[in-house]
Formats: C-alpha cells, structure tokens, sequence
C-alpha cells in the first residue's frame, strides 16, 4: 500500500479522528457558552454527577467518566479550591475522599444552566434528534454504566 492509499483510507474511514473533530466542535460550542459563567462543561457534569451520587468518592465517579484518576483528582481539587465542592473522609475509609457539593456549587449550577440550555438547543439542531439517540445508544453501548437516558 502506497502513502498516498493509506492517507485516502484514513481521512476517510478514521473513526478517532472524526469522533476527536466532532468533540472538539461541539465542546467549544458549550466552552463559548458557558465561558462568562465561569464553570466549564467538565465542571458542570461533575457537579451534576456528584449532586446525583450523592457523596462519592473520585473512584465511584471514574466508571461513568472514563478518564484517568489523576485527571479526575486534579478537577475535584480546583472545584473544592473554588469552593463548589467540599471534600470529607469516607465513613468506610478515612483515606477515602468523598466529595458533595456546596450552596456555592449549587449555585454555579443554576447560573450556567441558561448558558448550558443555549448550547444545548445548538447541539440539538446540529445533530437532530437521531443523532442526539445515535450518541446515547453509542455512549450506552460503550459504557453500559451510563442509561440511555440520564433520567433512568
């Protein structure tokens, strides 16, 4: 096979690359919304998470997030700095940190839920309602932790 094949067969057919586009496009959609807010979409899912879980511990979160402990640590920590989440020991494991959010926490939520809801109608009108399912049903299908519908 040729360079010249290989490159054609890539940008074609590469699902990463198209996936990483697609991220990097609507995630700067909602950052831009969200940006005089000051929470970022990351922030913004981990308060929702942890107002839903309850108090858990960064290692209950990383099934549903699928990203690496450090990564995770690090964002709990600016969120707790900000004074949107409050870290206390486990009452199984004292080493353990369970996290909750604050009144403060609370509230960043409620003032960047209209900047969210903004970004959100965009990303519903660019991907239509089967490529709103489509993601669903794919995120689903890839991590079976996360229900179809968040609701569930």
């Amino acid at each position: 096979m040729s360079a010249e094949t290989i490159e054609e067969d890539i940008l074609a057919h590469c699902v990463a690359g198209r996936t990483l586009q697609i991220a990097r496009i609507i995630g700067a959609h909602y950052d831009k919304a969200l940006a005089e807010t000051g929470v970022t979409p990351q922030q913004l899912t981990l308060l929702s998470m942890i107002c839903k879980m309850g108090s858990p511990s960064a290692s209950a979160m990383l099934p549903f997030l699928k990203m690496d402990q450090s990564t995770l640590s690090r964002n709990l920590e600016r969120m707790v700095a900000k004074g949107w989440l409050e870290a206390s020991p486990s009452e199984q494991d004292a080493r353990v940190r369970c996290y909750s959010t604050t009144s403060q926490g609370e509230a960043a939520m409620v003032e960047a839920h209209a900047a969210w809801q903004h970004a959100q109608s965009w990303a519903e009108e660019a991907l239509g309602t089967s490529g709103i399912n489509g993601l669903k049903s794919i995120a689903h299908h890839l991590n079976p932790l996360l229900p179809y519908d968040m609701n569930d």
